[in-house]
């Protein structure tokens, strides 16, 4: 039996492919989020529940389920131990152990073969990464993903962890995390200015010494930024 699954982006692209195909039941999670594969409530967790050994789990594309290789491979070893079958409709027909090998070779020689035609490739998907994930990204889902990715940065969870919910590369999230870093840094020291303006006059009306009026501003603007810094660490 052939089951149909949709997710994340593009769900009525996707839903036009299954139902080309003539699956005989389609399954969907309309959330962006990746983390609705360990959701047992989840539409996803309910078609593997339903499928039995022999089953075809048929997808629009690899990207419905991850972009990062270690999530497919996961993606694939469970699909392996519950002994059902994968179609990727915009895809050649290969087996999950093909998937496997085509994946493996890719994750172990992306940085070996042909060092300067990948270097330009991470140039140009570095390049195309920051202008698709951005606050002034064009496109809505990109800039929303760029959002979420910046309030779950500002919670402190793990790059590894974000890359696997938004399905997004690493590297990608790193940048933005550098970004979000940057931002933080020109807030604080904007904060610390007008900190250190309304510590000069509050001194004012203590002391006409300007020495001491500079020195207890110094001293609570570095206050203010070790506390901050090392509260980041």
């Amino acid at each position: 039996m052939n089951l149909g699954y949709a997710h994340g982006n593009r769900l009525n692209q996707q839903f036009d492919f299954l139902e080309d195909y003539e699956v005989e039941e389609i399954f969907s999670d309309d959330t962006q989020s990746y983390g609705v594969f360990q959701d047992p409530e989840s539409d996803y967790q309910r078609m593997l529940d339903y499928t039995e050994p022999g089953d075809c789990i048929v997808i629009a594309f690899l990207e419905v389920i991850s972009r990062d290789y270690q999530v497919l491979l996961k993606f694939f070893n469970e699909l392996e131990d519950l002994e059902l079958d994968l179609i990727v409709l915009t895809s050649p027909e290969l087996t999950l152990l093909e998937w496997r090998e085509v994946l493996l070779w890719i994750d172990r020689n992306d940085r070996l073969v042909h060092p300067r035609l990948i270097k330009l490739k991470l140039k140009q998907e570095k390049s195309r990464n920051k202008e698709t994930y951005s606050a002034f990204s064009k496109d809505s889902e990109a800039k929303r993903l760029y959002r979420g990715v910046m309030w779950q940065l500002l919670g402190k969870q793990k790059l590894r962890t974000i890359a696997e919910q938004k399905g997004v590369p690493i590297e990608t999230i790193y940048r933005i995390q550098q970004e979000f870093k940057r931002v933080k840094l020109a807030g604080i020291l904007a904060i610390c200015f007008f900190l250190a303006i309304a510590t000069l006059k509050i001194t004012e009306n203590f002391s006409d010494n300007l020495w001491i009026q500079i020195v207890v501003c110094v001293v609570t603007t570095l206050a203010i930024l070790y506390n901050t810094l090392a509260d980041d660490e």
